[in-house]
C-alpha cells in the first residue's frame, strides 16, 4: 500500500498533464500512467511496464479462476450447490467440474464486455457490486450471530452493533452510487441466493458449516 502511495505521488509530480486536465478529458485517464512513464523517462519503459502489467493480469486471472473454483467446489460440498460441482478427478484431486464452471462464467462475461464499447466499465461494476453484497451481508450476519442470537461471550454494542451498521451504511451508499446494470445484475443474484437458500430451508437440506 504504502509502495503504491509513493509510486502514485511520483507519477502526479512527473505527469505531462495536470488534474484538470485529465478531468477534461476521461478518455486518457486510463493511459495517463504510460504517458507519464514515456514523457518522463523513454518509451522502452513504457513498454516493459505494460509487458509486465499484462503478465501480472494473466496471473492473477489464474489465481482467480483457481479461487473461484475452491469456491464453488466447498459451497456444493456443503449442499449449497448441485452436488456435482463437488466432483475432483480422481487423479490430480483437482475439482476439474467447480473449476470449468467458473471459466466458463468468467468467459462468457468477457465476451460480453469485449462486445460492449463500456464494458469494462459495466463489468467491474458488477464485480463490485457483487463483493459489496457480499460485504454486506457479512456486516449483517456479526449483528445476527452475535446481537440476536447472543452467541458472544462478552456482548458489544461498539462491536457488534455499531461498527456493523457503520460498514453496512457504507456498503449500501457505494451499492447506490454504482451503476444500473450493476444494481439489476447484483439484485437478481441476491434475490436467486435467498429462494435457494429458502428453498434448503425448507426441504430440510441445511448443514452445518465445516470448520
Amino acid at each position: 500500500g504504502v509502495l503504491f502511495v509513493v509510486q502514485t505521488y511520483l507519477a502526479a509530480l512527473l505527469a505531462p498533464m495536470s488534474a484538470a486536465e485529465l478531468a477534461a478529458r476521461p478518455a486518457e485517464q486510463g493511459a495517463a500512467f504510460y504517458a507519464t512513464v514515456d514523457s518522463a523517462v523513454g518509451g522502452w519503459l513504457h513498454d516493459l511496464v505494460a509487458v509486465s502489467k499484462a503478465i501480472g493480469a494473466a496471473f492473477a486471472a489464474l489465481a482467480g479462476q483457481a479461487a473461484a473454483g475452491r469456491l464453488l467446489f466447498a459451497m456444493a460440498r456443503d449442499r449449497r450447490l448441485p452436488g456435482a460441482m463437488s466432483k475432483v478427478d480422481a487423479g490430480s484431486g483437482v475439482p476439474r467440474r467447480a473449476l470449468l464452471g467458473a471459466a466458463v462464467v468468467t468467459l462468457v462475461a468477457a465476451v460480453w464486455a469485449a462486445r460492449r464499447p463500456d464494458g469494462l466499465d459495466h463489468l467491474s461494476s458488477v464485480v463490485n457490486v457483487g463483493a459489496l453484497t457480499a460485504f454486506g451481508l457479512l456486516h449483517a450476519s456479526v449483528i445476527g450471530w452475535f446481537r440476536v442470537r447472543k452467541r458472544a461471550e462478552v456482548p458489544s454494542v461498539l462491536r457488534h452493533v455499531v461498527v456493523p451498521l457503520l460498514g453496512l451504511a457504507v456498503v449500501i451508499a457505494v451499492i447506490v452510487e454504482a451503476s444500473g446494470t450493476a444494481q439489476v445484475v447484483g439484485g437478481i443474484w441476491l434475490v436467486v441466493g435467498l429462494v435457494v437458500l429458502a428453498v434448503q430451508y425448507g426441504t430440510g437440506r441445511r448443514t452445518a458449516v465445516r470448520g
